[in-house]
């Protein structure tokens, strides 16, 4: 063959390959594209006009991305006289046309009037693998010519695999509530015995009193707080008559709270106030843990006993007051005190504000306001880690800190944790979209389908992407 004849055939080659590929995919039909686990290529091919009545051309669709690659079954073209010399060298010596596992042999007919008579479309499939993804089907030709001699010819792009579609994630930012928020201390405050003065240098009062101004002070420091009502309960030991002690306890009450109206300026409104004038439950529970030789005798009266001050009487009488004398000295004490709680209500923060918060007051955050700051941050940022973990360890049931972390873990392949939180708020329509992900990595396709189903019903735009493109789904990050 003429060097400048190969030339020609070579150019008209690829001119009508590149050609007949390129108006497929413009008809909106991709040539490669992933359908569930299998690579499908449906690919139309045709050798051209000039192929030499005695050339075959052989085309091999190869699905590479540079690093990997498989041959699909090749396509091959032979002219009209290397046809009958491919059939008597058959019939003579037994050398077939072409060799096994062809996807077709077209007998090139010239017809310059219709030259897509010769076209073949070469479809097939193969198991899909994440390599394949943007990678591309290249048409390899080997051309035979007179003499069997071959000739190679540049290598024809000849479809784009489209690059593994991600599945969305939900990650998501619940509405905001009021902030109501309430601490507690227990004070034990000593009086001494029978009286309800406080005095501040009395036994470990100072130390006690300290505690109270600390919360207080911190609290009603911050100008956005609101304090709703702050609560006061106090208690005192059974060894006075029920009613004494009905009035001592409240009058101890009363006196915390002339303290702390007096130090803090609180209004008597905000104030609610309980008494336990004997503190019966905090005694057994002392007793069934101590080594008194009578334990069982004290317990025994604690628990049939009913009247009060009969009780304390069957207490006294115990060998002979030995026990309670010991009572007296080494647990009463502890029964005279005050459980304080202040309840308020903070103000919405800012992005900035929860930046500074979350280290040094994270329960001071809502969970919307913990949501909004992980956002702030980069998807895979540590920042962003730890603000999801910390919202999980103040919230642990709520579905959207579970979720959010369920799909932080999906991200980063920790399938395991995703699991747990899922597990934790089954059911919640708001985790649909990531349980739908959890199903698809774990192989379960139909559940997978029906979870990404009802959370689109849901309105979840997420769920609505991924249904929408569920066949090419790759959960790889």
């Amino acid at each position: 063959m003429k060097r400048h004849t190969k030339q020609r055939i070579t150019g008209l080659l690829a001119v009508c390959l590149t050609f007949t590929a390129a108006v497929y995919g413009r008809e909106g039909n991709p040539a490669a594209y992933r359908n569930g686990d299998r690579l499908c290529v449906r690919l139309p091919i045709t050798a051209g006009i000039d192929l030499p009545a005695n050339g075959q051309l052989t085309v091999t669709p190869v699905v590479s991305n540079g690093e990997n690659q498989i041959l699909l079954a090749p396509v091959v073209f032979t002219g009209r006289i290397r046809e009958r010399v491919n059939e008597r060298r058959e019939r003579l010596y037994g050398i077939p046309a072409v060799s096994e596992g062809v996807f077709s042999n077209t007998v090139i007919r010239r017809s310059r009037k219709n030259p897509s008579a010769n076209a073949v479309l070469f479809e097939g499939d193969i198991p899909y693998e994440p390599w394949m993804a943007g990678a591309r089907v290249v048409l390899y030709r080997d051309l035979e010519g007179c003499a069997q001699h071959r000739t190679a010819l540049p290598p024809l792009v000849a479809a784009e695999i489209a690059p593994s579609v991600q599945p969305r994630l939900s990650f998501l930012v619940p509405a905001d509530e009021p902030k109501r928020r309430s601490e507690q201390i227990t004070a034990v405050i000593h009086f001494p015995q029978g009286r309800s003065v406080l005095l501040r240098g009395f036994a470990d009062n100072s130390s006690q009193l300290a505690r109270i101004d600390s919360l207080t002070a911190r609290l009603l420091g911050n100008d956005g707080l609101s304090v709703e009502n702050v609560y006061l309960k106090g208690y005192a030991s059974p060894e006075d008559t029920y009613p004494y002690n009905t009035r001592l306890s409240a009058n101890r009450v009363r006196s915390i709270r002339n303290y702390l109206q007096e130090n803090f300026g609180l209004d008597s409104a905000v104030f609610i106030t309980a008494t336990e004038p004997e503190d019966w439950d905090s005694l057994r529970r002392w007793v069934v843990l101590s080594d008194l030789p009578a334990r069982n005798e004290v317990l025994a009266v604690i628990d049939t006993v009913s009247d009060p001050d009969a009780r304390d009487a069957g207490i006294r009488q115990i060998d002979n007051g030995a026990t309670y004398l010991r009572l007296l000295r080494e647990v009463y004490p502890q029964l005279r005190r005050v459980d304080y709680r202040i309840s308020y209500t903070l103000p919405p923060f800012t992005v900035g504000q929860s930046r500074e918060l979350i280290d040094s007051c994270p329960e001071w955050l809502s969970l919307g306001e913990m949501c909004r700051l992980a956002e702030f941050y980069p998807v895979d940022s540590p920042e962003r880690a730890y603000v999801c973990a910390t919202a999980l360890e103040f919230y642990p049931d709520d579905p959207y800190a579970c979720n959010n972390m369920a799909a932080l873990a999906l991200r980063c392949g920790d399938i395991q944790t995703a699991r747990q939180c899922l597990n934790r708020c089954a059911g919640d329509p708001c985790t649909l979209n990531n349980l739908g992900i959890l199903c698809l990595i774990d192989g379960d396709s139909e559940k997978a389908r029906y979870s990404f189903s009802l959370a689109a019903e849901d309105g979840s735009g997420e769920a609505a992407y991924n249904l929408a493109h569920f066949d090419e789904l790759s959960c790889e990050w």
